[in-house]
């Protein structure tokens, strides 16, 4: 199991933004200079929280956050009772949005830290 461990990656760092406490970065201002993506769980929170640091951070790339990576690990997709509902999330690509759609539509979600390691290195792999 991963436990939101980033391999190392040559100028790379990794800031755990602890849900919508990311919003804190906002104020980063050598942020808006860097590449940035954005790892959260595949649920109705994490495409919240991914649309709203697109707010202050337009270049931000989502990584794993997507609809092959969310089959993969079907076996641990679970219901999300908590789920709000379905608000117009701006700042999402259409795959996002149409994820994020499915997830508040069905009341489901996907931990990230139940994305094997091996899967995040392959995937990193590949993207870099």
């Amino acid at each position: 199991m991963n436990f939101l461990t980033l391999p190392p990656l040559k100028n790379s760092i990794a800031i755990f933004g602890k849900g919508y406490a990311s919003q804190l970065l906002k104020s980063v201002k050598w942020l808006q200079n860097c590449s940035i993506f954005y790892w959260g769980d595949i649920d109705e929170h994490g495409f919240k929280i991914l649309s709203q640091f697109r707010t202050y951070f337009p270049q931000t790339i989502s990584l794993m956050m997507d609809e092959e990576t969310f089959k993969t690990f079907e076996e641990f997709i679970v219901s999300d009772p908590k789920n709000s509902t379905f608000q117009n999330l701006p700042n999402l690509t259409p795959p996002e949005q149409t994820l994020y759609s499915y997830l508040c539509l069905h009341k489901k979600r996907l931990e990230q830290e139940r994305i094997g390691q091996n899967y995040v290195n392959q995937y990193l792999k590949n993207v870099f």
